[in-house]
């Protein structure tokens, strides 16, 4: 199954507690750059049959500079290179099943970070 925009901004919406609305809107808080700039990066890898400049008009009309800089800020957050996002395009990107697999891994080292029942004494 071909990933959308549309599923992508309803999935990081509902991931971060916001609406839709709140990450195509205009706001600049952290709070909601960090999950728009999310979306964009998962648009982007995802989605490789949709350009930039159509990125950009789906999520908020925005230009398609934004979201290339969306794109760079997120890879660096999650320490992965600009290089590395467009291979991953290229090749069609990531299976939902990998997508399945990191969230599991994030969720455990939540868990593990907050004490939880994969803690291991230090």
């Amino acid at each position: 199954m071909r990933q959308t925009v549309a599923n992508i901004l309803r999935e990081v919406a509902q991931e971060h507690g916001l609406t839709v609305a709140a990450l195509t809107g205009q706001a600049r808080s952290r709070h909601i750059v960090v999950p728009r700039h999310e979306a964009y990066y998962r648009a982007f890898t995802e989605c490789p049959h949709v350009s930039y400049p159509e990125i950009a008009r789906r999520i908020g009309g925005r230009d398609h500079t934004t979201i290339l800089h969306g794109v760079r800020a997120h890879g660096a957050r999650i320490g992965v290179t600009y290089e590395y996002a467009v291979r991953l395009r290229k090749s069609g990107g990531p299976s939902y099943a990998f997508y399945a697999l990191a969230k599991d891994y994030e969720r455990a080292m939540n868990k593990t970070r907050a004490g939880g029942p994969y803690a291991c004494a230090a």
